[in-house]
């Protein structure tokens, strides 16, 4: 029964997609006509009291895995560890306040489901019968236009909302940054954004430059104009990742640091896990990464109904990575010795058509992404995109409705493989997205609830 399920509902999404369009007209007359003005809430009567704002949402998450058992690259079937199927029931629950402090400043502070050891993956997945889930902190930050600086420049402090533009291929939709952010908005469409995000504060130093403190740093240049009545958007970028090797899977230590100086030990995040691969000639390690961005967006609405569509493209290029060949990887010496691939870019697309502004709407997407095992930073790439990090290529189809307005219902459909076998062990395995030729098929749908 399974096996006809997932390849009927990947084949359906498209129609359902295209379909889209003609729903959106009649459920807009719905919403529209469906919808009253009410009383205050009483939360809305307590936030203007306060002077605060409050935000907050809860998804429940049913997601489905199914993947075949072509082994790569030995192909191996004597294995008993067959890959087969996951079904798991996850959530994620979030509640936020801000405050504005007169005009030049405001606030922000908000609590989210979590292990607290994932920053891309805050739902939790139901399990071990009724005991207690954990609440994290997921922001806590003040944002600062002094009007002396005509409120043209900015800064952003804390664990922050996501200064940057970005897509999966970058940053998963859910990490707030730690750090901060000065901001330049010359004009209402230009906007200048340098952030400096805290990975691992190394101090105090026991030796010699040993405190020193594991960042990420990127610039971008966002400028916004009209082509014909549509509205687009432009960015370039450039992200530097110093001490990469910090990051791997068994992080060396001070050991290991005291013998190469540029690898500081405390890293918190496990890389290599999450895709990214370590060049065998330079002893395992992952060099330094400058990675350069461009982005392009591109809004208007089609025909008489005033559809919203939205086009996206956006490519990274990791300017200091190396090629995956016999010599860098030493999997690829055993499984493919001739291979000499890649291993510096990562692409997206998506276009989306119709909004969930009112009860009754519709809406949909198709997208497609490509990431190299080190093309961007593996721990900060969209967990949600079939198996999730680096090393993958994926198409996703999505539909939506609005129930009510505020209650939204979505369904998800992934087709996930990763974009190097050969990097991987010889010896079969169970896990999903490892060493399996075939697609990952992933279906998700979820219930959202947002106020």
């Amino acid at each position: 029964m399974k096996r006809f399920y997932l390849p009927a509902l990947t084949a359906l999404l498209p129609a359902l997609f295209l379909s889209t369009a003609a729903s959106i007209q009649a459920s807009e007359a719905l919403g529209s006509a469906g919808t009253t003005p009410a009383n205050a809430s009483p939360q809305e009567d307590l936030g203007k009291s306060l002077g605060l704002n409050f935000s907050g949402g809860i998804v429940f998450r049913t997601e489905y895995f199914v993947q075949g058992e072509d082994y790569a690259p030995t192909h191996d079937s004597s294995t008993p560890l067959w890959i087969d199927h996951e079904f798991r029931l996850r959530m994620l629950g979030r509640f936020g306040v801000n405050k504005d402090f007169g005009q030049e400043a405001s606030a922000g502070l908000r609590i989210s489901t979590g292990n607290g050891a994932d920053p891309s993956d805050p739902y939790l997945t139901l399990s071990n019968g009724t005991n207690l889930k954990n609440f994290n902190l997921d922001r806590a930050f003040i944002r600062w236009t002094p009007k002396w600086l005509d409120r043209q420049v900015g800064l952003l402090a804390g664990k922050m909302p996501n200064p940057l533009e970005y897509s999966p291929i970058t940053w998963d939709e859910d990490i707030s940054p730690e750090g901060a952010a000065l901001f330049w908005e010359p004009t209402s469409d230009t906007r200048v954004v340098a952030l400096y995000t805290i990975m691992q504060e190394n101090g105090p130093a026991t030796i010699e430059g040993a405190g020193v403190d594991l960042f990420i740093a990127n610039f971008q240049v966002q400028q916004k104009f009209e082509v014909e009545g549509a509205k687009v958007r432009l960015m370039v970028g450039y992200q530097y990742v110093p001490y990469v090797s910090a990051y791997e899977t068994g992080d060396p230590g001070l050991a290991t640091y005291q013998l190469d100086p540029t690898n500081p030990p405390g890293a918190p995040l496990s890389i290599t896990y999450k895709g990214m691969v370590g060049d065998m000639t330079h002893g395992g390690m992952i060099p330094e990464m400058h990675i350069a961005e461009g982005m392009i967006t591109l809004s208007h609405t089609l025909g008489d109904e005033k559809i919203p569509v939205l086009w996206t493209l956006h490519g990274a290029l990791n300017l200091t990575s190396f090629n995956i060949t016999a010599l860098t990887n030493a999997n690829v010496s055993v499984n493919n010795p001739a291979l000499n691939d890649t291993n510096d870019l990562a692409l997206f697309a998506q276009v989306k058509a119709g909004e969930l502004t009112h009860r009754g709407n519709f809406t949909g997407s198709l997208e497609w992404g490509y990431i190299d095992p080190n093309a961007v930073f593996a721990a900060f790439s969209d967990s949600d995109s079939g198996v999730g990090h680096n090393n993958n290529t994926w198409f996703k189809g999505m539909v939506g409705t609005a129930i009510e307005n505020g209650l939204e219902l979505s369904v998800d459909q992934y087709m996930d493989w990763r974009t190097n076998y050969d990097v991987f062990g010889i010896a079969p395995s169970n896990i999903f997205g490892t060493t399996s030729r075939a697609p990952v098929l992933r279906t998700q749908i979820d219930l959202s609830a947002k106020f």
